[in-house]
């Protein structure tokens, strides 16, 4: 650990741990005490005892800050349950299964709800139930990376499947020939991300980066 940290100075590198929910507290503290960034994503911080999502003012500084994985679910198809259907469909979990992650992920979108409306980043007139919102609407997606933006952890990762609002992710655990596994092309290339049809993800982008300080900072 020391010589990973030292050589992070003599390079001006930063450091990033991945104790992403399987690492114990110990662990936490001497990446903490060596100035290596923990890796904080949206869907796993949580208060333990009510599942509730935490304030983005709860998110730790010394961490980057991330939508998503390439294997989890993208923002989009959390919200649409494609992650749970890619399982179903290349035969990784039973019926009991699914119809188990299904309920617990429609819990898990109204507590997002919550969260976002509770951070005050929804119009007021946006409803406060999540079964009645069928996919990552323009208003929803824009308060999920306003609340990303406003995280005081000092690196903030966006996938580029979330910028676009993509519902397939690029890996399923515990899949093979099941699953194109790093084999999906993103819908936008890299050189199309300045084009008109981009222009309002980026435009929301960097709002919440100006209205957080983010962009100064860089």
């Amino acid at each position: 650990m020391r010589i990973l940290a030292l050589e992070s100075v003599r390079s001006q590198n930063i450091i990033i741990g991945e104790d992403l929910g399987t690492v114990t507290d110990e662990i936490r503290s001497m990446l903490a005490r060596f100035g290596i960034l923990s890796y904080r994503l949206f869907y796993f911080e949580k208060n333990h005892a009510t599942k509730a999502f935490l304030h983005s003012s709860e998110y730790p500084s010394q961490a980057l800050v991330a939508s998503s994985t390439h294997d989890l679910a993208t923002l989009a198809g959390f919200w649409t349950y494609r992650d749970i259907e890619a399982r179903k469909d290349a035969g990784l979990i039973d019926d009991n299964g699914y119809w188990s992650q299904r309920n617990d992920r429609r819990q898990e979108r109204q507590r997002m709800l919550d969260a976002l409306h509770e951070e005050h980043l929804l119009p007021e007139h946006y409803t406060r139930n999540a079964d009645e919102v069928s996919e990552l609407d323009g208003d929803l997606h824009n308060a999920t990376i306003g609340f990303l933006a406003q995280v005081p952890s000092a690196v903030l990762l966006l996938n580029q499947e979330d910028f676009t609002k993509e519902t397939e992710q690029q890996n399923l655990p515990g899949s093979t020939a099941q699953y194109p596994n790093w084999q999906r092309k993103m819908k936008v290339f890299l050189e199309h991300l300045r084009s008109p049809s981009c222009q309002p993800y980026a435009a929301m982008f960097r709002h919440h980066l100006e209205r957080t300080g983010r962009l100064g900072s860089a």
